[in-house]
């Protein structure tokens, strides 16, 4: 049976569009799909990413990151660390992306 993969970027990124409704938005999708959902406040749009050039990643963004590794680090129990079942809900592949694991 072929493999069937969603897009799911609309979905996502309306969700994203309903709970920060006036943030500016950017989901890049990484894979073979190669799109971008785009918010400016006021409508989104769907791209491709063949000429996006992915924005630098400001201080405050870099803090914000921080904080989120610190509150990771600082709630974590290192006795109940179970990396088996976090690659469960997961997959490895994806830790790559993730700030606290970097």
């Amino acid at each position: 049976m072929p493999r069937v993969v969603l897009n799911v970027i609309e979905n996502l990124g309306q969700h994203f569009v309903k709970r920060l409704p006036h943030q500016n938005l950017i989901i890049h999708d990484a894979s073979s799909r190669g799109l971008l959902f785009l918010y400016d406040t006021k409508q989104y749009q769907i791209q491709s990413n063949k000429y996006f050039i992915v924005p630098s990643i400001l201080k405050e963004e870099k803090e914000y990151q921080q904080l989120w590794k610190t509150f990771f680090q600082t709630i974590a129990i290192e006795e109940r660390k179970k990396p088996d079942l976090q690659m469960q809900f997961m997959p490895k592949k994806y830790w790559k992306d993730l700030i606290e694991f970097s």
